[in-house]
């Protein structure tokens, strides 16, 4: 295995461990809900002449989950069900979870991606926590101390609550601004799910970012999405605001290594990780064109929330794939037993248009890969067909696909066989080499079998029940 590709195990556990989501921490109802967001859910609501809404709440809400839906049952004259288990990750819009009580709206409460939806309107209820403006003003002016240093600051969804206030206390300062959460369709993220106002007119790797909030895969994903001059952040509960320590160069190298081993499959899984962001359906038909020009199988796969043992069923498959929204931070995960790959990494392998290609960025939004993304690159699939070597074999792969995915003229003659037999070709090789293919019903081979009274009683003294018909 390439060390160019490929760091020590204990280096990208250390950084699973640093880009996960803090789960330990009970948000109180205070920070939770208020007054405020009763009415603003009201008016909402009644404005738009809903009657049925669902409330999703994350696992640490969901004690919290009777008091909000009794005051809102008692100031509004609908149906409220409350959602628990997501079908997915409780960050995104559960739209199929809503769909089977037939709501017409739905309030999403907690941290959220902000992932387009594309069915229902949804209203964001955010986490209110606290910021000490005195320690923020200190650390501020201590970190920035010429007062004309270029800073962008990005809140974290539970400190948007707080973003004029973040403003306010540096009013002073003319090269400081705020990016907006792209929270409804007035606002256009174009930094995941933020809005950096006038971002074309400035150098964005001249600027410094300041993230409030965790060192979490929200940040992660930040940092790896922004060229930022230089990365702080600060966290208003540890009270603490302190350059952000570079941690990708072995992420990287295992995502390249990824790269590597997507080049030299053969069947690749795609993975369904969300059912209502919009353009899924699309990534997925891209990817499988894609895959299909290089002369690769695909599969398409919705287990709902994936685990090692889901994916374990599907032997056959080289590496996974998984279109979701970026707050999914399973790419982590050491646990499975196959590489599990993001939407921009499978374009890396496939796409011969990012060959010998090093983006400065890395995308983890899917939607950034679709036509009039940023990252979106059309390609001639005629340059599919030259051979290359792969960097952890060291083999030839040769390219044999013509153009379009159309078959060679070999596979592409009608072939005279049996009833029932395996015809030989690329897609049922795989199966040709199990030793269990699947149940065989022997169709009119045996006799019907009497319908007799089984066995009765607790496992300790099972009663057996005799055929007196014999």
């Amino acid at each position: 295995m390439s060390s160019t590709f490929y760091s020590s195990d204990a280096a990208i556990e250390e950084d699973a461990e640093t880009t996960s989501l803090t789960q330990d921490y009970l948000p109180t109802l205070e920070e939770t809900w208020s007054e405020q967001e009763l009415q603003r859910c009201k008016k909402w609501i009644v404005e738009s002449g809903f009657k049925r809404i669902s409330l999703q709440f994350p696992d640490s809400l969901l004690r919290h989950s009777v008091t909000i839906y009794g005051q809102l049952n008692g100031e509004i004259e609908a149906e409220f069900f409350i959602l628990g288990d997501t079908s997915y990750g409780s960050c995104c819009v559960d739209e199929v979870a809503a769909s089977h009580v037939d709501s017409d709206a739905l309030i999403h409460f907690g941290q959220a991606c902000l992932s387009r939806n594309t069915r229902l309107p949804v209203l964001y209820v955010f986490l209110h926590l606290c910021v000490k403006w005195e320690d923020y003003q200190v650390k501020m002016m201590s970190t920035f101390p010429c007062g004309d240093e270029k800073v962008i600051i990005f809140p974290d969804t539970a400190f948007y609550h707080a973003k004029e206030e973040l403003l306010q206390q540096l009013a002073e300062r003319t090269n400081v601004r705020v990016a907006s959460l792209a929270v409804d369709d007035s606002v256009k993220a174009n930094y995941l799910c933020w809005h950096v106002q006038d971002l074309e007119s400035i150098d964005i790797t001249q600027w410094n970012c300041l993230f409030i909030g965790e060192d979490d895969q929200t940040f992660f994903n930040l940092s790896l999405a922004i060229p930022a001059a230089k990365w702080f952040i600060y966290d208003p509960k540890r009270e603490t605001l302190c350059p952000a320590t570079p941690r990708t160069s072995s992420w990287f190298r295992r995502r390249y290594y990824y790269v590597e081993v997507c080049k030299d499959a053969q069947m690749i899984g795609i993975v369904m990780g969300t059912l209502t962001s919009s353009g899924y359906l699309d990534i997925a038909k891209r990817i499988q064109t894609l895959a299909k020009e290089r002369g690769l199988r695909s599969i398409l796969i919705s287990v709902g929330k994936i685990n090692p043992a889901k994916l374990a069923n599907f032997s056959d498959v080289d590496c996974f794939v998984l279109i979701g929204c970026p707050q999914n931070n399973v790419f982590n995960s050491r646990d499975f037993y196959k590489p599990i790959l993001t939407t921009f990494e499978v374009e890396l392998a496939l796409n011969p248009a990012w060959k010998d290609t090093i983006p400065d960025t890395y995308c983890v939004d899917f939607q950034e890969l679709l036509p009039n993304g940023k990252f979106h690159r059309e390609h001639d699939p005629e340059e599919n067909l030259e051979s290359d070597v792969s960097l952890i074999t060291g083999r030839v792969r040769e390219r044999n696909q013509r153009p379009n995915g159309a078959p060679a003229e070999a596979e592409s003659a009608l072939l005279e066989r049996e009833s029932g037999a395996l015809v030989s070709n690329r897609v049922t090789e795989a199966f040709r080499e199990r030793s269990w293919r699947g149940l065989d019903p022997a169709l009119g081979q045996d006799e019907p079998a009497r319908i007799v009274e089984g066995r009765s009683g607790i496992p300790v003294a099972y009663e057996e029940h005799k055929d007196e018909r014999k």
